[in-house]
């Protein structure tokens, strides 16, 4: 179910500043990039799915002494934007996403909650019996005949 909720302002217009809708995490970036997901502006709405989430990065300070400040959001029912994380850096701090990057993934891997129907059941038994490396040449084969 999709609710339209208000994306957070920018704490600092002066400053980099910017909103993600979180889609995943990838582990073996080490910077911004390690987030991935759609952009959303801040002090707008965007539809979302319920329990997705958002990102909000800002540089609030002075020019001089500016700190990154991260905060993670869960979409609720009620289209109300729920904190889940929130972290402020040191002065200047460049290594944010580092700091902050395994732990959001552990919020957001929690909160996955996968159900599957009876035959996705019987077809994840069956796929056991395979080798990961055979696993991967079946999935590339189902996403050629998707595209």
């Amino acid at each position: 179910m999709k609710v339209i909720v208000g994306i957070p302002k920018s704490e600092d217009t002066r400053k980099k500043s910017w909103r993600k809708e979180l889609i995943k995490i990838d582990k073996s970036q080490s910077n911004g990039y390690a987030f991935i997901g759609n952009w959303l502006k801040g002090g707008e709405r965007a539809e979302l799915e319920v329990g997705s989430f958002v990102l909000a990065y800002d540089e609030p300070g002075s020019m001089k002494h500016w700190s990154p400040h991260v905060r993670l959001f869960k979409v609720q029912a009620s289209g109300e934007l729920e904190k889940v994380y929130d972290w402020e850096g040191d002065s200047q701090e460049k290594s944010w996403a580092l700091a902050v990057r395994d732990e959001i993934a552990n919020i957001i891997s929690q909160e996955v909650c996968i159900e599957l129907t009876e035959e996705e059941k019987e077809i994840v038994e069956k796929l056991r019996s395979f080798s990961s490396e055979r696993i991967e040449v079946i999935l590339k084969a189902i996403k050629e005949e998707q595209a």
